[in-house]
């Protein structure tokens, strides 16, 4: 598989970058991989760093959606504008973005996040 295509967008979330700038990430549908077998995501965080689409391989649809989810909260709670304060979304408090981490990098989430206490 040489190009990832995002294929049917399922969800979007528009977070705010200080000052006035906007970063988005997009979903795809999962969908099987060619030639049948396990599923990936693909998914795309736009406005930091690499704009392009990247996937998350599961055993089936849930497990690649989930695994996609948990590497898009680790790009964005590891991005230098997330530590500078600078990344932040209107549904989340002290913080939060609204996304799993995996559980070796919970510590990075902020205190109160739901996703850090799985």
């Amino acid at each position: 598989m040489n190009a990832i295509e995002i294929g049917t967008v399922i969800a979007r979330r528009v977070l705010s970058l200080a000052p006035n700038e906007e970063v988005v990430v997009v979903i795809g549908k999962p969908r099987p991989f060619p030639g049948g077998g396990d599923f990936f995501c693909p998914f795309k965080v736009e406005g930091l760093g690499s704009q392009r689409i990247t996937r998350a391989g599961g055993v089936d649809a849930v497990q690649a959606l989930e695994l996609a989810l948990r590497m898009v909260g680790a790009v964005l709670y590891t991005s230098q504008e997330y530590k500078d304060g600078r990344l932040t979304w209107e549904g989340g408090e002290n913080g939060s973005l609204g996304f799993p981490v995996a559980a070796n990098i919970r510590d990075i989430l902020p205190e109160g996040d739901p996703y850090r206490e799985e």
